[in-house]
Parts: C-alpha cells; sequence; structure tokens
C-alpha cells in the first residue's frame, strides 16, 4: 500500500467504537483519510473543505522543520478534504465507517518546530478521545480564547500551521441555489492557516492529537464569495511565512497582530461544479473552473 496523503485504512472507525484513535503513529506519514459517505453537515461551514495538491514536505526547509515522517513515503494529493464525523447513533444502521480524516500540520514541541499529521476537527481535552457532535473545525479568532473547545490550546500556546493549496467555499446564487466556489494563492505554491492543536485521551490512555482552523470575519472579496450559510462572512486565517513563524513560536500578545484578513490581491478563486458537494468524490475536475 502507499504511504504519504491517503486513504488509511487505520483512520476509519468501526460504528460502535468512539474514540477517535491515531494509532500506529511511529514514523506514519501525513495521512489524509478518503471520505467514504456523502455527509451534508460540514459542505457550508468556514472552514470546511480545502485541497493539498503539492506535497507539503516541501515546506519543511523552509521553517527548519523536525522530520519525524517518513521521507520515502509517497505522496498523493487530495482534492476533497472534509472533517472527521462524530460517532453514529447507536439506533444507525449505516453499514459504512464514520469518515476519519487526519491532515498535515507545524507544530512546536520543545523548542523544535515539528511537522506531523493529526485528526481534523478539534477533539476537546475533557472529551475523552472522541470527535464531538457540534463541529470543532474551525475557531472564532474572536471567541476562541474563552470557548471550552478551545480556550486550553490558546492560553497553553498550542498554535500551529497547517498547509492548503486551497479551499471551497459556497455563494448564494439566488432561487435557492448555492454555487460554489475554489479559492487558490496567486503568488505562493500553498496557503497556511493558523490552527490550534489539542490532546485528548482515550478511556483507555492512548492519545489524541487533534486540531481545528482558526477563521476571521471575511473582507469583501470574501463576503461576496461565502456569503451563504450560518457561518457566511468568515474566511480562514491565512498567514504569510513571517506571520506564520511569528504564530508558531511567539506569545500570545504578539500572535494577535498577525490575526488579520489575508491581502485579497494575492488570493484567485473562481466558481466550479458541484462534484466538491459529495465527500466520495476527490479527483481533480472538483477544482476545474465551471465553464
Amino acid at each position: 500500500m502507499k504511504s504519504g496523503l491517503h486513504l488509511n485504512p487505520d483512520a476509519t472507525q468501526p460504528n460502535d467504537t468512539h474514540c477517535a484513535r491515531t494509532a500506529p503513529r511511529p514514523n506514519r506519514p501525513f495521512h489524509l483519510c478518503k471520505a467514504r459517505n456523502a455527509n451534508t453537515r460540514y459542505i457550508h461551514r468556514m472552514c470546511g473543505r480545502f485541497n493539498i495538491t503539492t506535497d507539503p514536505r516541501a515546506l519543511f526547509d523552509m521553517f527548519d522543520l523536525l522530520q519525524i515522517l517518513d521521507q520515502r513515503a509517497a505522496f498523493e494529493p487530495r482534492y476533497n478534504i472534509a472533517p472527521s464525523e462524530p460517532p453514529l447513533p447507536a439506533a444507525s444502521t449505516r453499514k459504512a465507517p464514520r469518515r476519519m480524516t487526519r491532515i498535515p500540520l507545524f507544530r512546536q514541541q520543545d523548542e523544535r518546530l515539528i511537522g506531523e499529521d493529526a485528526l481534523w476537527p478539534l477533539v476537546p481535552p475533557w472529551a475523552k478521545g472522541i470527535v464531538p457532535k457540534y463541529s470543532t473545525a474551525n475557531a472564532r479568532a474572536e471567541t476562541l480564547h474563552k470557548l471550552n473547545s478551545f480556550r486550553n490550546a490558546w492560553h497553553q500556546g498550542q498554535r500551529c500551521v497547517l498547509p492548503a493549496t486551497g479551499f471551497y467555499e459556497w455563494q448564494d446564487a439566488g432561487e435557492r441555489t448555492r454555487l460554489p466556489w475554489h479559492i487558490h494563492p496567486l503568488n505562493e505554491s500553498f496557503f497556511l492557516f493558523g490552527g490550534l492543536w489539542e490532546r485528548s485521551w482515550c478511556a483507555d490512555g492512548e492519545e489524541v492529537l487533534s486540531c481545528t482552523i482558526v477563521t476571521l470575519e471575511a473582507k469583501p472579496l470574501m463576503r461576496e464569495i461565502h456569503n451563504a450559510g450560518a457561518s457566511r462572512h468568515r474566511m480562514p486565517l491565512i498567514l504569510d511565512a513571517p506571520s506564520a513563524r511569528l504564530w508558531l513560536e511567539g506569545s500570545v500578545d504578539a500572535v494577535r497582530d498577525v490575526m488579520r484578513p489575508f491581502p485579497a490581491d494575492e488570493m484567485g478563486a473562481h466558481p466550479i461544479g458541484r462534484a466538491i458537494n459529495n465527500p466520495h468524490h476527490d479527483a481533480p475536475d472538483i477544482i476545474k473552473p465551471l465553464a
């Protein structure tokens, strides 16, 4: 089996297993679990879908990251990354296992920057390793310091950077129609999302490392595009390289200065087809501009 950004059989959970286990951890490459079932819960969340079509290990030298992953692992592009699902209801008759998604991140550990993969969304420390029923895929910059799910990570300085080559938002096109858009960087190969990471422990003591993407109030370009859904007019915290390093290494007070919208003239955006709505579908045609 190939390793790298791929469907990891160990990343799916039987319907009666709630803990979001991370084993096996030693020398594990980046894993992005391919979605196995349609789940509309996350379709219009901000930021609830993104892609990684270029190997993020290209950023390791830029950040002087300590490589704890297998450099020999093959990279596989991911075009439709959606958050993990919470445990299925006890009465569920669905046969397919719930989706468990791992994404690459960079974080500080023992005064070094490391690159590894983590479960998405964030599993709070008190959740006993179980993905919450409410969404923790995003943390609003305005409230992350006081919400139970995120305040520990924020006050402990558990910040991370998540690489992405693009993300998706849905626009209200009228007549009860929502049009998906692909937003991508114009001047760099990657967006660098600002995020938080957290640890939780399963009932048997096994650790679950997880993360969330920080979001901000959107500025004109993104407000025009992301005008649908309960989380409309939001955008991810996107950092340039110097700001990303400060986000990883700076104090809580210092990083507040980089929590601002990314310049609109450094982002490209185009409408795409509705194939993105299906988490089963993960192929290059997703990002093809709509004719």
